[in-house]
């Protein structure tokens, strides 16, 4: 492969386009984020690490996903991209300063890479010690989270957990592809991503990738980005989802999962499980506007010398445990069309069993 033109460090946020705020800033508050900052075209939230935000949205006339931003290790990375792609380096006007470059992927979606942005203070989060049945520090404590039992509340005669997760930072974006190579492509010539696995087709072709960022012996995510082309009678739109990292342990995760469960105003998407491929505990959840975003904790990190695994659409359908994926997982829409999306599939590892068989018997007729 050619040297690419860059190699990002990591993601920083995802922007979208919203026809209004209040639903989503009071979904994002529930989800477990900050407002950062807010003004008549543009809100901003942030998690408790340092990126200054995570998740942007300004004011428009559809609901709709506009692409994703990520650091460049160095000004020159934004020099060579520009130089690349004929665009300009441009100030970023938006909190945290800083310079960027934007252009677009094969699907349309918009990339920013960003150089220079001030970071926040990080929140202190102090980390609880858990006791396992082989290791057993912490003594004479109990665990508790938030004010254990006072997180109950009633709320007009319903029950409320009132702890929300503490989202910390953004991990990766999921997105779907017309030509899952040609992204796969993109991706590594472009800004220097390499592929952690490589999901193959019964017929050989390349149907997506899980792609980390090449930061030679230091470790990163397991993926930053995933690029997927399931079998679908139509092109799902190119948001899949966005992943959090949630702050503290699997109890943070399971804290956002009860608050969010309570509430009862939100769609549950997916979980809780454990990921085969990255390794996450997860879960995933609807905004008001059909977007699906997920808290995760517990990844896998990896360096550039862990070689690139190929796998089938089983290993890439199944979890380590947890529930099967719903026929909506992955697929934007708006959210009174989604019970009538699961009413006709149960749920999305039959849909691709189904379609594996197909290309199977394909295959082997050629």
């Amino acid at each position: 492969m050619a040297k690419p033109i860059c190699k990002v460090a990591d993601i920083i946020y995802v922007r979208f386009e919203l026809t209004e705020f209040e639903a989503q800033k009071k979904y994002l508050n529930h989800f477990g984020m900050m407002l950062a900052h807010e003004d008549e075209n543009s809100i901003f939230f942030r998690g408790t690490g340092t990126s200054p935000y995570i998740y942007v949205a300004t004011k428009g006339e559809e609901n709709k996903y506009i692409g994703s931003a990520y650091k460049a290790n160095d000004y020159s990375d934004l020099e060579a991209l520009a130089k690349e792609f004929n665009v300009e380096i441009v100030e970023i006007t938006e909190p945290g300063g800083g310079h960027k470059v934007t252009v677009i992927d094969p699907d349309g979606i918009e990339v920013e890479v960003c150089h220079g942005m001030r970071e926040a203070e990080a929140v202190a989060i102090v980390s609880k010690v858990i006791n396992t049945g082989e290791s057993t520090p912490r003594e004479n404590q109990t665990q508790r989270f938030g004010k254990g039992a006072e997180e109950w509340q009633l709320h007009d005669d319903k029950w409320v957990y009132e702890l929300t997760s503490k989202v910390k930072r953004l991990g990766h974006t999921a997105i779907n592809c017309r030509d899952a190579q040609a992204s796969v492509d993109w991706y590594a010539n472009v800004l220097g991503f390499i592929s952690s696995n490589n999901l193959v087709a019964p017929d050989g072709n390349t149907m997506g990738a899980f792609m980390r960022c090449d930061q030679g012996d230091k470790p990163v995510d397991h993926h930053t980005i995933n690029n997927i082309s399931l079998p679908s009678p139509e092109y799902p739109g190119a948001y899949g989802h966005a992943g959090y990292e949630v702050s503290d342990s699997v109890d943070d995760l399971m804290a956002g999962h009860y608050h969010l469960k309570t509430v009862d105003e939100y769609y549950h998407e997916w979980g809780i499980g454990r990921h085969l491929l990255g390794s996450q505990m997860y879960d995933y959840w609807r905004d008001p506007h059909g977007f699906t975003h997920e808290h995760w904790t517990d990844g896998d990190l990896m360096d550039a010398s862990v070689p690139t695994d190929d796998i089938g659409l089983l290993e890439f359908g199944k979890a380590q445990y947890g529930p099967p994926p719903p026929a909506t997982f992955g697929h934007s829409m708006p959210v009174d069309q989604v019970d009538k999306v699961r009413a006709e599939v149960p749920d999305l590892f039959e849909g691709v069993l189904k379609d594996v068989e197909r290309m199977t018997k394909a295959a082997m007729e050629k």
